[in-house]
């Protein structure tokens, strides 16, 4: 690692002001990825470039010699944004027909590589959930160890909706956590399909409105 090469602790960077003790975590552990003013901190902390923190291509290093093998800082793996109609195709994840132009988000934390993200529509889940919100969606779940409570994503038909699941006896079904939602609760059919459980999410930028 870069850091080990050049004896550098997380302690380091913190004291130089590179970013907060969880933001190197989580560069570290490959759940986020620096950018802006803090990318151009760590590379010149690492005496680097930024396109090598973020992509391992390109120059290596800026100070040693070029026959010095380094590796980036974490290898951070990403998932595609699909739209609600590949969501209500779904039949796995393999037959999603994946345009390459897809907008790429980092995968949350503890997601499997089969992972993806949608984009909230509506309000049936505000205000926990919110339109324009990525949610990243494993499908590597069973329905039957998810619990009640979880949030889930489902095909029912041709369409998919995402709500919370709920057990009840021998029986469950989809809820909409905002209470004033018609209809509220939602039967699980014969025709529905899960199609992943809900792992986290990226939420939008806020716009402050001011008076």
């Amino acid at each position: 690692m870069r850091m080990g090469e050049l004896g550098i602790k997380q302690v380091d960077l913190i004291n130089k002001k590179v970013a907060s003790r969880g933001s190197i975590s989580l560069w570290l552990s490959g759940g986020a990825v620096p950018s802006g003013e803090r990318l151009v901190k760590l590379a010149k902390e690492l005496k680097t470039t930024e396109s090598w923190i973020i992509t391992g291509e390109g120059v290596k290093d800026t100070q040693l010699d070029a026959n010095v093998e380094l590796t980036p800082i974490a290898t951070v793996e990403t998932a595609p944004v699909l739209s609600w109609v590949q969501a209500g195709e779904w039949t796995g994840m393999e037959n999603v027909e994946l345009t390459g132009t897809e907008e790429k988000l980092p995968l949350v934390p503890g997601a499997s590589k089969k992972s993806f993200y949608l984009i909230v529509r509506g309000i049936s889940n505000s205000p926990f959930y919110n339109e324009g919100e990525r949610i990243c969606i494993d499908p590597n779940y069973c329905i039957d160890d998810i619990q009640t409570g979880e949030m889930v994503v489902v095909r029912c038909g041709d369409s998919a909706t995402f709500k919370a699941l709920v057990h009840s006896e021998n029986k469950m079904y989809l809820k909409a956590l905002n209470k004033d939602w018609e209809p509220n609760i939602m039967p699980i059919t014969d025709d529905c399909v899960l199609v992943g459980k809900y792992v986290g999410s990226l939420k939008p930028p806020v716009r402050h409105h001011f008076v």
